[in-house]
């Protein structure tokens, strides 16, 4: 099993890489000595608190996030992409999941190690996610398609999308 300065070491070096962030970039970013990210992330030495807390905002996610076992963590942008994703009719969800896919896969064919496994780890879950997932989506976009208010006051159905 893992120590926890290790573990710690690994995550922030996995967000790190997740930002494309170099280890001098954070260094900077979180106002760290130079060098700091690498002998963190080598196990040369620990973070201390302070140093934690700017490193947690630089790659931002919070500290608990950071630091906690759970490695379900997702930034705040990545969110509103799930929700945009979640408005769009299923078959177009189906092909920017394939489409993500694809271009990982090259990305990681042409990376060096340990970029090459996390680029891999992403396609096996993409292609897992593109498998299993058979929701059908309800969205706001069909709703809009579906009517369209008259002069009256009431709605009725679209027959031409152009308008």
């Amino acid at each position: 099993m893992q120590s926890d300065s290790t573990y710690l070491a690994k995550r922030i070096r996995s967000l790190r890489m997740s930002k494309k962030l170099k280890q001098a970039e954070l260094d900077e970013a979180a106002n760290l000595p130079r060098s700091t990210t690498s002998k963190i992330e080598n196990n040369k030495r620990e973070a201390t608190a302070s140093e934690l807390v700017r490193i947690a905002q630089v790659l931002g996610v919070t500290l608990d996030t950071l630091v906690s076992g759970d490695s379900a963590f997702v930034y705040r942008e990545e969110i509103k992409v799930i929700e945009a994703l979640r408005e769009i009719p299923f078959e177009d969800y189906q092909r920017i999941l394939r489409t993500l896919e694809a271009q990982v896969y090259f990305a990681a064919k042409d990376a060096k190690a340990p970029l090459k496994e996390h680029l891999q780890d992403l396609v096996a879950a993409l292609t897992n996610l593109s498998q299993v997932d058979r929701r059908p989506r309800t969205h706001i976009a069909d709703v809009k398609r579906v009517t369209t208010p008259t002069r009256g006051g009431t709605w009725k159905p679209n027959q031409d999308l152009s308008n």
